[in-house]
């Protein structure tokens, strides 16, 4: 193995001569609970097309838009597919806030990834409790660092989504879950 050739087999993200790497999702891998409704997972590939279309994809810090890290338009942002996931490299600028980024990935505070994204194709298996969302073509938008990541594995959050968005007819499933929270909290 060359010295500059490297491998993965982590889901943290870790810091390479002022460079971000890891994965933002990996294929088949299950994410905690979302919106206490359903779990959610990605097929190889899902992103494909996306990839391929040239979109203008964003590296951000916690989903906000004015913390821009890097992006695939000035190559400072990698996205590629493998047999593992989506994989990337971000090379965060020279300033306060990617200064502060690298440095909380060295010192670990940092390891989570997170992902906007708009679902093409999906299938929903509602035969399992929680219900499980299989995204097989989506849309990418942003990749994310963030603290708080809902896939365990590959450390990548995904932010609001819902079940009962997509299928109407179970909104008396989602009055009766939230009714359940609310019973337990005490309200």
């Amino acid at each position: 193995m060359k010295k500059n050739d490297f491998e993965i087999r982590t889901s943290e993200i870790t810091t390479s001569e002022r460079k971000l790497i890891g994965y933002v999702v990996r294929w088949n891998s299950k994410s905690e609970v979302i919106w206490d409704e359903f779990i959610e997972q990605f097929s190889p590939g899902a992103f494909a097309n996306s990839l391929a279309g040239g979109a203008d994809v964003r590296a951000l810090f916690e989903h906000n838009p004015t913390q821009l890290l890097g992006r695939t338009k000035s190559g400072t942002l990698v996205l590629a597919e493998d047999d593992i996931g989506l994989r990337f490299e971000l090379s965060p600028p020279d300033t306060q806030l990617g200064n502060d980024v690298l440095k909380q990935v060295e010192r670990g505070d940092l390891s989570g990834m997170s992902f906007g994204f708009r679902a093409l194709k999906d299938t929903w298996d509602i035969s399992q409790a929680p219900y499980l969302r299989t995204v097989s073509q989506a849309d990418l938008s942003e990749i994310t660092v963030t603290s708080l990541p809902a896939y365990p594995e590959s450390g990548v959050a995904i932010a609001q989504r819902s079940l009962f968005a997509q299928h109407p007819q179970l909104n008396q499933l989602k009055a009766d879950n939230r009714r359940y929270w609310a019973d337990l909290a005490g309200l």
